[in-house]
């Protein structure tokens, strides 16, 4: 008799872990969670989940568990392992509430390889993002600036591939003689990928910010537990520009190669990062960024000398208030969860220069996720 209702109660027990796997995948999926996968092991569960709208994983993750609470799971939830994912792979696993970090273990990353369905698990993400350059100093025009605002979507096609593209509607140009018709926004075929723990690859072939197109390259080692990462960034491009939609382009015949060290300090959110090699237009040299982290704010000073001559400056990033816009089932409008700009004191001299992919480099975004950073933030 014991037998049987040990058997009944084993059935029952499945069966509620079922039901409750597939009501957790429904609650985070239908605020703005996408490719959300449970894996029930032993006493724990762990959670796959993308969520493009934060730029932090650490407020992804604790919203989630927020939802989760206040959805009648409470004290009943199983122990979580959290396993954010970045365009469409997993960067690790964080366990609730200290947000301790490991590595996947083999079956985990067995268990998402099969279950990641890119063309089935993501909405049509549509993302708000703006564009400025700007230029100051000039006795005529002190102010000089070019500013668009792009609507674009990254599109996941396979595993770890995308395709980003959009439109481009300029707003105000007195920077330079392109004309203010619609255009193609920055459009480039992405792959991102980690073949082994700790070391992420991320090639980019398309049409670039700062009129660059061609191919990039970067690869990064960044083990989220440690205060060091070193990073390689290359890239081969040419000058292009639209007039409306007609192209006009150069050969390709800039080629950059640039290495990094990054250290993060151990107070203040504080990081050091050096970077050296042969920047965009070919001048070769150093830069040193500082950098501080606050939240979903990332402020930054710099300075670079190199045979072009020498500069300073400040960058910033965030996230665009409101995020969502509208969300459905299969598309959502949102605004960008990474603005980031860049200000040099030298506008006249190309001094240790690079251009943006229209996607964070993965420096900034790997940064993010560190969980020295993450832990902080508790």
């Amino acid at each position: 008799m014991l037998g049987k209702t040990s058997f009944v109660t084993m059935i029952a027990l499945v069966i509620f872990l079922g039901v409750r796997a597939q009501s957790i995948e429904e609650i985070l999926y239908n605020r703005g969670y996408e490719n959300v996968l449970t894996r029930k092991n032993g006493d724990s569960l762990t959670i796959f989940f993308e969520h493009r709208e934060f730029r932090n994983p650490y407020h992804s993750m604790q919203y989630a568990q927020l939802l989760l609470e206040n959805e009648d799971t409470g004290d009943s939830l199983p122990f979580i392992n959290w396993a954010p994912v970045y365009r469409n792979q997993p960067i690790g696993m964080y366990t609730a509430n200290t947000y301790d970090f490991s590595f996947l273990s083999t079956e985990e990353k067995i268990f998402y390889e099969e279950n990641n369905q890119p063309w089935k698990n993501y909405r049509i993400s549509l993302r708000i993002q703006p564009e400025v350059t700007a230029r100051f100093g000039f006795y005529s025009q002190p102010f000089e600036t070019k500013f668009n605002l792009n609507l674009d979507s990254n599109i996941y096609l396979l595993p770890g591939l995308g395709l980003q593209t959009g439109l481009s509607f300029p707003i105000e140009n007195s920077l330079d003689y392109q004309s203010m018709k619609i255009r193609p926004a920055p459009t480039m075929l992405n792959y991102f990928l980690q073949p082994f723990n700790a070391h992420f690859i991320s090639v980019n072939a398309g049409t670039f910010y700062g009129d660059r197109y061609g191919l990039d390259l970067q690869y990064r080692y960044a083990d989220q537990d440690s205060p060091w990462s070193f990073g390689i960034e290359s890239g081969l491009t040419g000058f292009y520009r639209f007039d409306g939609f007609d192209l006009y382009r150069t050969d390709i015949n800039r080629f950059m190669l640039v290495a990094d060290v990054e250290y993060r300090l151990n107070f203040e959110n504080l990081s050091l990062k050096l970077s050296v090699g042969r920047f965009l237009y070919s001048d070769t040299g150093v830069r040193l960024d500082i950098m501080k982290q606050y939240g979903n704010v990332d402020i930054g000073l710099f300075g670079s000398g190199t045979t072009s001559g020498a500069t300073a400056g400040f960058q910033f990033a965030f996230n665009l208030f409101p995020g969502k816009i509208f969300r459905t089932s299969t598309v959502e409008l949102r605004t960008t969860d990474e603005f980031r700009w860049e200000y040099t004191y030298n506008n006249e001299d190309f001094v240790g220069m690079k251009y943006r992919t229209g996607l964070p480099k993965l420096s900034d975004r790997l940064r993010q996720y560190n969980s020295r950073f993450i832990n902080r933030l508790e």
